[in-house]
C-alpha cells in the first residue's frame, strides 16, 4: 500500500471519523513555518498526554489506559517531556482546618 493511499479513519460510535484532511492542514502549516519533525512530535505528544489526563480528571492510571500505555510509562513521559500537570486534584479545600 502506498503511503498516499493510507486513510486515517476510525469508527467512533455509529460514525466514522476521518482525520486525513485535518492532519494534512496541520502538516502543511508546520512545514510552512519550518517546524522540525522532532519538535512537531514532541509538542503533539505533550498535548495528547495533557488531553488524556484532563479527560481522566487527573487520574494517571485511567489516562495511561486510554493512551494504551502503562501508568509508569506515562509518568516517565511526563518527566522526560517536562509536562506540568494541573495540581487541582491535590489541592486542600480552604474549608478544612487543621486539628489542634
Amino acid at each position: 500500500m502506498r503511503p498516499s493511499s493510507i486513510r486515517f479513519q476510525y469508527f467512533v460510535g455509529e460514525g466514522i471519523v476521518n482525520l486525513d484532511g485535518q492532519l494534512q492542514e496541520i502538516i502543511d502549516e508546520l512545514l510552512a513555518h519550518g517546524i522540525s519533525l522532532d519538535l512537531a512530535k514532541k509538542e503533539f505528544e505533550k498535548k495528547y498526554i495533557v488531553g488524556a489526563v484532563k479527560r481522566s480528571s487527573g487520574n494517571l492510571g485511567r489516562a495511561a489506559s486510554s493512551l494504551g500505555i502503562h501508568r509508569n510509562t506515562l509518568r516517565n513521559k511526563v518527566g522526560i517531556l517536562n509536562i506540568r500537570l494541573p495540581r487541582e486534584k491535590f489541592r486542600v479545600s480552604p474549608d478544612i482546618t487543621k486539628k489542634k
